[in-house]
């Protein structure tokens, strides 16, 4: 119990929420020990002094540095691209003065080749790490603060100079070089990056497709390296060292075969553990696996129990920042359940393995549903076969690989390990084929979770028939989800923030729209992907009745095809059909209604020579107001709307066109929407600086208060269908 304070304190001091502190006093009340509160407090302490070690020191108060001259040693194995090179430095001297501090870099367009370990010099434009504030969103901020980057930034072009080129990272170089051998002996990209994962612990050549495959079938914990790698190492190394040395005869009465087999065991899981980067998985594993064999050196043998709580003391001790990494919660709660379950099921072999997997997958299951929004059901198929697959048959190939091909490549063993790389994918692939009895929805708040979580667990380990009727009660109402309610003639209007760009989700009793999808990157990833599918998962929406976009520049179409392919769409509106080669012109397209909720497109009928001017400009209305989409539409294209629909324009709440740009937002238009109040999408420290102090001061001038996506996050309108306020 010591330890779980501990860890609740831990948890506290990063998440500063009220669970950890329901659990002490929960603890408390059952039995009070004041030792208990000291280990909470320690933790607390323990946390503070961390996050004092692991600070930014010397880095300015400001968000942004335009102009930084950087010097400081490559701290990470570089990614090197085509387009793109990024690597993370630890800079020693900024500007001149001395700073303490890991930043993430990018460097595009024919940046010079970086190795691990060398002293660098070079000139960056840095922002302070900051997250797209959305429902659901994902915490990048919280996952590069749990690896101590602080900020980020991109290198200016033929700006690096290499100082030293010896390294200062012998054991990270020892990694590079061997990533270097391996990707000259696999070449392929899809294959390469399983090899790099289950070798070196290095995921940057798997794309995401191959990553949404291992979620969706569950096998993601197989392809990091997990803690059953580093058991599988350590125990295998184990039954074969101690198999030789009893066969060596006399030996064995000074030195017993176990002590010699714990010793070999030991260092082979933790040369494994420090090639692959030594992350939370391999750091309970090989704590665990030390534990266990020390049974060979002492009177004393300590329980599966008590390795399992000195591992997850031990964890916290040395990185209090795992509580941010999911890996840390699936490692230490899979085992939990595999222990548990390996202690009370009896029956055979065979039986005993399914009864585990399953109780893992359905385990676990809550956790996957609000994380990730997805429960693989067959991800117990996919499992009973590449757990063995992985662990019995790639991952001692692929290290006899590594360790030797700085030296010599054993005949038949490159091709073999791709032909077991690529069964295995096209296992998964074919078991990925038969989804339909996956699970697609989300929690909305962590409890849900957590009482699905304690509810199964109570139903299955404590063998009362008194507890099985309310436990069964607190399983159905945690499943039981609570939509959010808007009651005919009522709309709801979600501005994500989404950087520079526009994403818009409009919600009415039973309809949902999107207008605008966000930035396409070129990395492959989207807006689509990144942030709106997350938000309508926590909104458990299961299909799109209406995608509008506006006009066609990437900042607005984005995403477009990502939607496409998760949702069904009913109906597609555009301001260009033949760009698209689909959909509906909104030009042409009548008014609708929507649960009492009214919908209207304000068409631009001729030729302004610019597809900006041509966007979809949206009206949503109800009794209580309405909300006026602009798009980016440009002086032009105010003029020719404020001269044909004149008073018609008039609502609550108005989009300032274009991002806030210079050549919009006359004051003609302003005048004519007459808002009470004007809302702006952009990015932070975007390439074209937008919002333009000149649109902004229209505004001033009609008194018209602003909300933008970078200081508020995502901006919600609620039009209510009584009240003539908008909230």
């Amino acid at each position: 119990m010591e330890i779980l304070c501990f860890f609740a304190g831990t948890a506290f001091f990063y998440f500063k929420n009220s669970y950890p502190l329901l659990f002490l006093a929960f603890v408390f009340f059952l039995r009070p020990k004041w030792v208990w509160m000291y280990w909470f407090v320690a933790a607390l302490l323990w946390c503070a002094i961390h996050q004092w070690q692991t600070a930014a020191r010397g880095m300015p108060n400001d968000a942004l540095m335009v102009h930084a001259t950087l010097e400081g040693v490559v701290s990470s194995i570089p990614t090197q691209r085509i387009h793109a090179n990024q690597f993370q430095l630890l800079t020693k001297r900024l500007n001149g003065k001395d700073v303490n501090v890991t930043i993430g870099l990018s460097c595009y367009n024919q940046c010079t080749t970086l190795h691990a370990g060398q002293t660098i010099q070079l000139q960056a434009k840095l922002k302070k790490t900051r997250n797209l504030a959305n429902p659901g969103g994902f915490d990048y901020v919280a996952w590069l603060g749990a690896r101590h980057i602080h900020w980020m930034g991109t290198v200016y072009k033929n700006s690096i100079k290499i100082l030293k080129t010896t390294s200062k990272y012998p054991l990270l170089t020892l990694r590079e070089q061997l990533s270097a051998r391996q990707t000259a002996l696999i070449p392929e990209e899809n294959l390469l990056g399983m090899f790099q994962a289950l070798t070196l612990g290095l995921t940057n050549h798997i794309d995401k497709s191959a990553w949404d495959l291992f979620r969706r079938t569950g096998t993601t914990h197989l392809i990091d390296i997990s803690g059953e790698h580093i058991a599988m190492v350590a125990g295998l190394s184990y039954w074969l060292f101690k198999w030789i040395w009893k066969r060596l005869g006399m030996i064995c009465l000074y030195i017993p075969a176990p002590r010699i087999g714990s010793i070999v065991a030991l260092i082979m899981a933790f040369i494994y553990a420090l090639i692959a980067g030594f992350a939370v998985p391999t750091q309970r594993s090989l704590i665990m696996a030390c534990l266990m064999f020390s049974r060979h050196f002492s009177q004393k043998k300590m329980t599966i129990w008590q390795c399992y709580r000195y591992a997850l003391f031990a964890v916290l001790v040395f990185e209090p920042h795992s509580v941010f990494m999911l890996g840390f919660y699936f490692s230490f709660l899979a085992v939990a359940i595999l222990v548990l379950v390996n202690q009370r099921v009896k029956q055979s072999k065979w039986i005993k393995v399914l009864v585990m997997q399953s109780a893992c997958l359905f385990g676990l299951m809550p956790l996957s549903i609000y994380w990730f929004s997805y429960a693989s059901l067959n991800g117990l198929v996919a499992n009973m076969i590449a757990i063995p697959w992985v662990s019995f048959l790639i991952v001692p190939l692929a290290l006899i690989i590594t360790f030797l091909s700085p030296y010599i490549v054993i005949p038949g063993s490159i091709p073999l390990i791709k032909w077991l790389m690529s069964s295995l994918l096209l296992v998964l692939n074919a078991i990925d084929s038969v989804a339909m009895f996956n699970m697609t929805f989300t929690f909305i708040e962590a409890t849900t979770p957590l009482i699905l979580m304690a509810g199964i667990g109570i139903f299955s380990l404590i063998p009362l028939k008194q507890w099985r009727l309310p436990t069964s009660v607190l399983i159905l109402a945690s499943l039981c989800l609570r939509p959010e309610k808007i009651l005919p003639g009522e709309a709801k209007i979600d501005m994500l923030d989404v950087g520079q760009g526009l994403a818009v989700v409009i919600r009415t009793a039973n309809h949902l729209a999107v207008y605008d999808t966000g930035m396409k990157f070129f990395q492959g990833n989207d807006i689509g992907k990144i942030v709106i599918i997350p938000y309508l998962n926590r909104l458990n929406v299961k299909r799109i009745d209406t995608i509008i976009i506006s006009h066609a520049d990437l900042d607005h179409r984005g995403g477009l095809e990502s939607l496409e392919e998760k949702y069904t769409v009913n109906e597609l509106i555009v301001d260009s059909p033949s760009y698209y080669h689909r959909g509906l012109s909104c030009h042409d397209h009548p008014s609708w209604t929507w649960d009492n909720v009214s919908f209207r497109f304000f068409p631009i009928k001729t030729n302004l020579l610019s597809k900006n001017n041509s966007s979809c400009v949206l009206q949503i209305s109800t009794k209580a107001g309405a909300v006026l989409l602009s798009g980016d539409i440009e002086h032009a294209g105010e003029a020719y709307l404020t001269k044909t629909y004149g008073k018609e324009l008039a609502s609550s709440v108005l989009l300032i066109p274009h991002h806030g740009s210079k050549t919009s937002s006359s004051l003609d238009f302003i005048s004519a929407v007459h808002p009470q109040v004007a809302m702006v999408s952009y990015g932070f420290d975007n390439r074209y600086h937008f919002p333009h102090k000149e649109a902004l001061q229209n505004y001033e001038r009609l008194h018209i208060p602003i909300v933008n996506t970078v200081d508020s996050g995502m901006i919600t309108v609620v039009l209510k269908n009584k009240s003539k306020a908008v909230a």
